[in-house]
């Protein structure tokens, strides 16, 4: 097959680009590590008192970030370091004047955010400033940890890490008055390089007062590429000599499932998850019938009047390892694409110019195969299948390189799915404005497995296609600019990763200009256009198009606000068909009204949008969406998140023609910082009246569950829980389960 024309002159550029160098990297102070004298011992309690504290090097450079980057800090924060064979330890004093307005919540684990008093450690064992792994501590002594990566400058909660830590009200004195966080992360839960000691660390501290501040250890410009480019080196850190970890956590899951249909049945299911590390760059995880009934239900989306398919975020923990090393360009790796494993091993590296992921997993499939075209997503039902797939990436300064291959074969001869291309990002230094970087990948797809008339797959004629994607991005000091270019063939289909729609040319243009500071309550006002076009690359005919000025802002009290105007947004259907113009507001806002209330957001669209149901191309009704949420804090161990979620159209006649909600309510009582008790109750309904051409509709489900949960650690947890799923029409089914995970090392311990 030949490459497209756009796709040699986008390989003849990136040759050309590939002559520039990185850009020179910012480095603050170093923060230095005292080992412990033999016989020290510290305990977990959350203070300093131990002496060993005091002979570590304070370090107390902080400056403002949020929201006056580079600013003298609000309040003092010193930070010492020690370490043993076994672990680092960090220790943070956060001074206040103040210490009665400091905001304490107990949260879930994952739950600590902005609206929170705390302290968060980022380390980048490896050294190559593309991801730094993050420990969260918030002042009531709850934990939350993630990735952050540097190439979409983002951080994810998803992954968990083996850590802990404790905290403590700190005394008014000559010191100063506030509280203090201690965190024990074992080396066994850092990824670095044999042999290479260039760690790098960030210390902030979040202060949600009035205005939210947040304060850093090393100084982050506002044209820095990410968060964390300019971590400071860590230095004085020695690994024992044999630092090989192996973990082994069997599990066992007891379940009773009444369908309401028949006998209610009872099983019984094991599991095993172990992790091993024979190098200090190699880790070897493998999982035996992985068992995910603990893990939060996904949020209820609307659905009924969306034309592709919707995008779910990862929560089951075998799939976070080396969750950095899957960022791409594009959702190139989507682990939601396996349903139900019944097992799998992976292998990650991390070495001194290359990282890389290899995995296997068997999938008992029984969701869905997702079939992209230009105008929406079909799909197709999941069988059983074999997933193998490769991702390697070379990394130099803020550029580097990668390569993807993956494969799945489905059961019983039903053919498969093979993707494969490289990626790559650059820093490109010659463009004025600011730091521009490029990214850019390909792939080339063959698939095999094709549906049937019925929506199965079947073997036959393979079929292939290309995806091709450029994004230039400049951050600056007062905006940014976003270029994305989208060529997506129309044989192109990937099976395991998250494409929903295919044979269409996209590009999209974002730019935003902002200004801070003289505006009384605000902080700094931006304002944004977008311009979107997207053609079917079969004929060139329009897809759709859109023009979106907009403004934003931000002030006091976390508040964030919006409004944009789409006042030519148009949309076709499908081939042949008319172009739509959508024409509708959008807004909303975020804010924290009050420390029991510490966040409320809302979002809107509002205007003439198109109802896609409307044979013949659809048609332009009044109508809105609707977006609200909060987070609620009555009690010191109480979280209340209640959730809607509604959208609506109204008839030529001014009659209601769709109506579909989505209501959820999260409720968490923590017993104490080990012990909690979440309930979830999910409601969601869609109801369509009937028209020429449109089926009636009116269909409601509600899911509740309830689950009792012990954490003695990130591997020895124990739940307890009990569900109930109803849908219209159907006989409600209910679930009791209970599951012990246990490590085995802390058995022997």
């Amino acid at each position: 097959m030949k490459p497209s024309f756009l796709a040699r002159r986008v390989a003849a550029a990136l040759c050309a680009l590939a002559l520039l160098g990185p850009a020179a990297a910012l480095a603050g102070e170093p923060i230095v590590a005292e080992r412990l004298r033999p016989g020290e011992a510290l305990r977990l309690d959350g203070t300093l008192a131990h002496p060993a504290w005091q002979r570590a090097r304070p370090h107390e450079a902080f400056v403002e970030k949020a929201p006056a980057t580079g600013a003298a800090p609000r309040e003092a924060t010193r930070v010492r370091v020690l370490f043993d064979d076994a672990a680092l330890w960090v220790g943070v004093e956060a001074l206040d004047r103040d210490p009665a307005a400091i905001r304490d919540d107990r949260v879930r684990h994952d739950g600590v955010n902005r609206t929170q008093d705390f302290v968060v450690v980022y380390l980048d064992a490896v050294g190559s400033r593309s991801a730094a792994q993050w420990f969260r501590l918030n002042a009531a002594g709850s934990t939350a940890d993630g990735l952050h990566t540097a190439a979409d400058d983002s951080e994810d909660f998803a992954p968990d890490f083996d850590w802990d830590g404790a905290v403590s009200r700190q005394v008014a004195g000559d010191a100063g008055a506030g509280w203090t966080a201690v965190l024990r992360i074992p080396f066994a839960s850092l990824r670095f390089r044999e042999g290479r000691q260039d760690w790098r660390i960030m210390v902030a501290r979040r202060l949600p007062r009035q205005q939210f501040h947040l304060l850093t250890s090393v100084l982050i410009p506002r044209d820095a590429p990410s968060f964390i480019a300019t971590m400071q080196p860590l230095q004085g850190v020695a690994l024992p000599e044999d630092h090989a970890f192996l973990t082994v956590r069997p599990g066992l899951t007891a379940r009773r499932v009444d369908a309401g249909t028949g006998p209610a049945r009872n099983d019984t299911q094991a599991s095993l998850d172990v992790k091993w590390r024979p190098r200090a760059e190699l880790v070897v995880d493998g999982t035996l019938n992985p068992d995910f009934s603990q893990v939060e239900l996904d949020v209820k989306q609307l659905a009924g009047n969306s034309r592709f398919a919707l995008f779910l975020s990862e929560k089951r923990p075998f799939f976070f390892e080396s969750y950095d090393l899957l960022r791409m360009p594009t959702e190139a790796l989507y682990t939601r694409s396996v349903t139900a494993p019944r097992g799998g091993l992976r292998a990650t590296w991390r070495g001194t110019a290359w990282a890389g992921s290899a995995f296997a997993l068997q999938d008992r499939g029984g969701g869905l195969v997702l079939l992209p075209g230009a105008y929406g997503t079909d799909a197709a039902e999941q069988p059983g299948s074999t997933l193998l797939a490769l991702r390697a990436r070379h990394d130099e300064g803020e550029g580097g390189f990668g390569f993807l291959a993956a494969s799945r074969r489905y059961d019983g001869g039903r053919g498969g799915n093979d993707v494969l291309g490289p990626d790559i990002g650059l820093p490109l230094e010659v463009l004025p404005g600011g730091r521009w970087r490029l990214r850019a990948q390909w792939l080339h797809a063959r698939t095999d497995a094709r549906p049937d008339a019925e929506g199965r797959l079947q073997r036959g004629r393979a079929v292939t296609g290309e995806l091709l994607r450029l994004k230039l991005q400049r951050q600056g000091e007062h905006g940014e600019t976003l270029l994305t270019l989208d060529d997506v063939g129309e044989g192109f289909r990937h099976d395991s990763g998250f494409v929903n729609q295919a044979g269409v040319r996209r590009a999209e243009l974002f730019h935003s200009q902002g200004w801070r500071g003289g505006f009384g309550p605000l902080n700094e006002v931006f304002a944004t256009i977008e311009l979107k076009r997207t053609e079917a690359r079969a004929g060139g005919e329009r897809v759709e198009d859109s023009v979106r000025p907009g403004v934003y802002a931000t002030g006091r009290r976390n508040f964030e606000a919006w409004l944009e105007w789409y006042g030519r947004a148009r949309v076709r259907l499908g081939p042949g068909l008319p172009l739509q113009a959508q024409r509708y507001w959008s807004l909303g806002f975020v804010m924290t009204p009050a420390p029991w209330m510490p966040l409320l957001e809302a979002s809107a669209d509002i205007g003439r949008l198109v109802d896609t149901a409307v044979p013949g191309g659809g048609e332009l009704r009044r109508g809105a969406e609707l977006a609200t949420s909060a987070r609620l804090r009555p009690l010191g161990r109480l979280e209340l998140e209640p959730r809607l979620n509604l959208a609506w159209l109204d008839g030529p006649d001014g009659t209601r023609r769709y109506r579909e909600s989505a209501g959820r309510l999260l409720a968490i009582w923590h017993f104490d910082a080990r012990h909690s008790l979440r309930l979830i109750a999910q409601r969601r309904a869609l109801w369509r009246a009937a028209e020429p051409g449109v089926d009636a509709a009116d269909e409601a489900g509600r899911t509740t569950s309830l689950t009792y949960a012990w954490r003695r650690s990130a591997g020895t947890r124990l739940y307890v829980g009990a569900g109930r799923d109803a849908r219209g029409g159907q006989p409600a089914s209910t679930e009791l389960f209970v599951k012990l995970e246990l490590d085995a090392g802390e058995l022997r311990r």
